[in-house]
């Protein structure tokens, strides 16, 4: 997948207190510009990126030059067919052997790494199986020696891994990016940030996994060309995102988007949060097991999480006996969620609903769902998991990497050019 240009670089929101008052911070911006505009189009020439980013044909060439050296991008025939006078136009794209990225995803109920190239290529995935999920400590550990693993099956430099992305089935603090509550994990509130820096130094960027997954798809996906977005994720508990004017809407508690806990239906069945009612007990997963008969009350452990998850894989298997039974609770649940959403679309009033998740790629339950938002007169575009190849949350822990790290201001471009430097002196 490419960037979309145009959209992406005015989006391009700089990270928190990023300085621009200076040519350093200025310069860092400028070349993330241009390596943005390289990867969404291969065989752009210097004039063109000159034009784009707004500064003088000799800034873009000295630019470029540096990436060049670095390895970072390739000289090609220009995107434009060559004129019958003239001098020969060289074009540019970025070279996917120029450096990595890590994208590692935690979820209650599996852990995976992704290790991928700058152009966003895969090179290996692998599954992790902690022996203790509840324990934050062991499990990163353990993470980190498969990432090793994966790191020198490869041979990958440590001055070529970029950027590592890390997403978590859990809610951040804003500001320091420490673990406030990750209630499906089972893990206390610690600073997850300090903690993966020990890890893998300062190229770390971490989000909640749901938004994660909007952010890569507003980035890269099938949502890339829209500016306001509605994502809910929909699995045994409910989770949602929301972007708006390109940019994620974190609320004051940095909460903003969790639709699970949307008040549904007063005095109703008892969440795993404790309150009753909630979006979770009636749109869910869980709500389909409910109304089967498969889970009399939500889940409090991690465990019985995990537990209750596999009983909803096992409904929904196609080959289910109870086929029909499914089918109508998943419809139910599908509509249930549009119906008790729309009001909050409606005050968002965005431009593209997504749903995605285990349950956003069921016919039925998806299905209801646009059907139902329809019939209420939602004029949004919906995007379905079931008929749209929307990001996993493994390869949007990628794009996070390449996003927050390579392709932005924040990438640490010395780390190549020591080494370089040190390289061409010993020659």
């Amino acid at each position: 997948m490419l960037f979309r240009s145009k959209l992406f670089l005015t989006r391009m929101a700089l990270p928190m207190r990023f300085d621009m008052s200076n040519s350093d911070g200025v310069r860092k911006t400028n070349r993330a510009r241009v390596m943005r505009l390289i990867h969404d189009s291969p065989g752009v020439d210097r004039t063109e990126l000159a034009l784009s980013v707004g500064v003088s044909n000799a800034a873009i060439t000295n630019i470029v030059n540096e990436l060049l050296r670095a390895g970072l991008v390739q000289e090609v025939d220009s995107q434009h067919s060559p004129g019958t006078r003239g001098r020969r136009r060289v074009g540019l794209r970025i070279d996917g052997t120029g450096g990595y990225v890590m994208g590692i995803n935690v979820l209650a109920t599996n852990v995976s790494i992704v290790l991928a190239d700058i152009c966003g290529g895969v090179i290996d995935e692998i599954d992790v199986n902690p022996t203790q999920i509840r324990d934050p400590a062991r499990t990163l550990s353990q993470i980190q020696e498969s990432a090793n693993v994966v790191l020198d099956r490869h041979n990958v430099p440590s001055d070529r891994l970029f950027g590592v992305g890390f997403s978590v089935a859990g809610y951040l603090d804003a500001e320091s990016r420490s673990l406030e509550r990750a209630p499906y994990l089972g893990w206390p509130s610690f600073d997850l940030k300090k903690s993966l820096q020990r890890m893998f130094g300062h190229i770390v960027t971490i989000e909640n996994v749901t938004r994660c997954i909007a952010l890569a798809e507003n980035r890269f996906g099938v949502l890339s060309d829209v500016n306001d977005m509605v994502l809910i994720r929909s699995a045994l508990g409910l989770g949602g995102a929301v972007i708006t004017a390109g940019q994620l809407l974190r609320g004051s508690q940095n909460f903003g988007g969790d639709m699970g806990h949307l008040l549904a239906v007063p005095e109703g069945p008892v969440c795993s949060c404790g309150k009753q009612g909630c979006l979770n007990t009636v749109a869910s997963g869980w709500a389909v097991m409910h109304k089967l008969g498969a889970a009399s009350k939500s889940y409090e452990t991690v465990n019985q999480f995990r537990s209750q998850n596999s009983q909803l894989q096992l409904l929904l298997d196609a080959g289910n006996a109870d086929a029909k039974a499914v089918s109508k609770a998943l419809r139910e649940a599908g509509a249930a969620l549009a119906t008790h959403t729309m009001t909050t679309l409606q005050a968002l009033n965005p431009e593209a609903v997504c749903l995605t998740g285990p349950l956003g790629r069921h016919d039925a339950y998806s299905q209801a769902f646009r059907d139902r938002l329809i019939a209420l007169g939602l004029e949004a575009r919906i995007f379905l998991a079931s008929e749209t190849e929307i990001i996993t949350p493994a390869m949007a822990s990628v794009y996070l990497a390449l996003s927050d790290m390579v392709y932005s201001p924040l990438f640490n471009f010395t780390q190549i050019s020591h080494v370089s430097r040190a390289e061409a002196a010993s020659r």
